[in-house]
This record gives C-alpha cells, structure tokens and sequence, in this order.
C-alpha cells in the first residue's frame, strides 16, 4: 500500500492473490501471461486485475519511463503524488505530461495570484498567460511574495512574467499589462489566448466575476476565484455545462438596482447591513497567510481541472474559511437556475 490510511483485506487461502501481486509487482506481462503462470482462467485474473486497477494499485508499463532523467528530477515530487492517482489508463507521467501541455488564463498577479502562480509553476504548467495592470507598491508585501523590495514601481505582470521565467525557464509565460474594462474585452481575451483554465483574482470592476463567468461558460472554460470579505475566505469554481454558474445565482444584494428587497425581516435586515457595509471603503485585510491558503486552495482546484485526477471539489460548491473561526470551513451548493442567460441550467 502506499497510503497508510488504505487498508485493503483480501481473502486469499491458496496464496494465488499474494502470487499475482508478485508478478504485477515484476511487471513485464499480460493478462493471458499471468494467467499460464499461475494456471488459472483468463477471466478469473482479468477480474482480479480490474479490481486492484478500481483501487488505483495499478498502473501500464509502457506508459511510464517516457520522461528524460532531467525532467523525471524536476517532477519527481509531483509524479510521487500522482502515483496514488495513477490507473492502468492513466499513468502518474501522463497526469504530469497533461499539466506541461497546458494553458492557465492568470487574471491579476496580486495577493491572490501571487501566491496562486508559484504553484502552477512547481506544478509545471506549461504556459501561463499573466494579466495585471498595476505596478509593485509598499503595501504588497504583506502579502505578494512575487515581488522585492527593488522592484517597487515596476509593472507587476512584467516583474511576475520574470520570476516565472527564473523559476522554470521550461514555462512559456506571457506578460499583458492592462486592466479588464468591459465584458467585450474579456471575451476578447479568451477567445484569442484559448486557455484550458482561467484563474481569476480580480477584484474590479464589480462585474467582473460575471464577465469572466459569461465568456468562459460560452468558450467551456473552466474558471477558479478566490477571494476575502474582512474574516472570510472564499475559493469557488465553475464547470462549464456540468455545475451551476455564477450567473445562476441570485443578484448581489449590495446592488439595489438588481435585487428586490423580499418580504422576510430577517432577510431585509441582512440586506439593509450588507449595502451599509459595501458602501463605506474597504481596506484590503488579506494579510500573507490568508492570501497563501487562498491561493493554494485555487491552485489545487485548477489542477483538478487539468489533470482530472480527482473531480473538482468546489465548481458551484463554494468553500468558506472562517479567519475568525480556527479557519474552518464549510461548503454550501449553489442552485442551478434553468433561465440562466449564460448556462440555462445546461
């Protein structure tokens, strides 16, 4: 076993279990070899190899070996993980080789994404493409671990886009300095960069989750946000024809214009709080360990994405984190709404 957490009891009385477990253990054979040498039915060993292949104890010969010695080093953490994931379809090389064959959209590379970038790059994500349009100031360091001292005043997608390229120069990144300004814009952007993932830490304008939702649901990209409400965290997903989207949620209460005060006291009162909240400034309160669990949290959800080695775990199933409650964290589901202008429930 190679979790200690997996016991797997097996009932074996005439020892043909241990012995076939020593032959896949050698490799080197097919189905019809093992069953000669053990001298049972075809069948009876394709069913026992199913089953260990359904526990992920298997993985195919000839799909590994394939990576050079450099970069078998360079993964070696990473293929060591994926080899709990691996199956006879699948090896851990073939989850490593879908991450350096794909494409990350990074909108913004400040306190979430900074922390987000790093990741992919251990991970070894092939090409990254880095959107921002602000420069590196005193305030980022308590959180933007991207950044030095020296680089105060330079252009934070530019200085991003280098460490990349000193972290890995095996990643292809590209660096755009420039905002999102309008819905057009974005859809813009993933349509001429045609990523596999969009990884977005944006905070304005205040649409922008609903631009960056709208346009990736249309192009069935998968999209990660995470983000803070002074002692909350929150990271969420959408799966593009497959969980609800963010336009199927109900209108954000903060905006007049787009929600009709209900009936409820209690929900009017919610209300009423939240736009005198909203309405004063809010200072960002995402210090460096909030902005560090935030963006690993998103980082592990877009490698759900890429490799499929496990399904995503919060596409329309935003997690919580409680910073004023021992970090815990909680899960709720979002509804699908059959008359979503983006998925229609689809």
């Amino acid at each position: 076993m190679y979790d200690l957490r997996d016991q797997l009891m097996v009932s074996d009385p005439d020892g043909h279990v241990e012995k076939l477990l020593a032959l896949l253990h050698e490799g080197g054979r097919t189905v019809r070899q093992l069953a000669d040498e053990l001298s049972l039915p075809v069948q009876d060993v394709l069913g026992a190899v199913e089953s260990f292949d359904a526990e992920r104890l298997l993985e195919d010969g000839e799909r590994l070996g394939r990576l050079d010695a450099t970069e078998a080093e360079r993964y070696f953490s990473n293929l060591a993980f994926f080899e709990s994931f691996g199956t006879l379809a699948r090896s851990r090389e073939d989850l490593q080789r879908r991450l350096s064959e794909s494409h990350v959209l990074v909108l913004g590379t400040g306190g979430l994404n900074s922390n987000t970038i790093p990741h992919l790059s251990g991970l070894g994500v092939g090409r990254m493409t880095l959107v921002d349009r602000d420069t590196v100031d005193v305030r980022n360091f308590a959180r933007q671990y991207l950044y030095r001292w020296e680089d105060l005043g330079a252009r934070k997608v530019e200085r991003a886009a280098a460490w990349v390229r000193s972290f890995d120069p095996a990643i292809e990144v590209q660096a755009i300095d420039t905002g999102i300004e309008s819905a057009e814009q974005l859809a813009e952007l993933i349509d001429r960069t045609r990523p596999d993932v969009v990884a977005s830490g944006i905070d304005q304008p205040k649409e922008i989750d609903l631009w960056v939702n709208a346009a990736c649901v249309r192009h069935g990209v998968p999209f990660v946000r995470g983000g803070i409400t002074v002692t909350k965290g929150i990271v969420w997903s959408v799966a593009p024809g497959v969980s609800a989207c963010r336009g199927c949620v109900p209108a954000d209460p903060t905006e007049p214009e787009g929600h009709a005060d209900p009936d409820e006291p209690a929900l009017n009162a919610e209300i009423a709080a939240a736009r005198l909240f909203f309405g004063r400034p809010q200072p960002n309160r995402g210090i460096g360990p909030v902005a560090g669990l935030l963006g690993a949290l998103g980082a592990f959800e877009v490698l759900r994405y890429l490799t499929g080695f496990e399904p995503p775990a919060y596409a329309g199933r935003p997690l919580t984190i409680d910073f004023a409650g021992a970090c815990a964290m909680s899960q709720a589901e979002w509804s699908r709404n059959p008359e979503c202008v983006n998925c229609g429930g689809s």
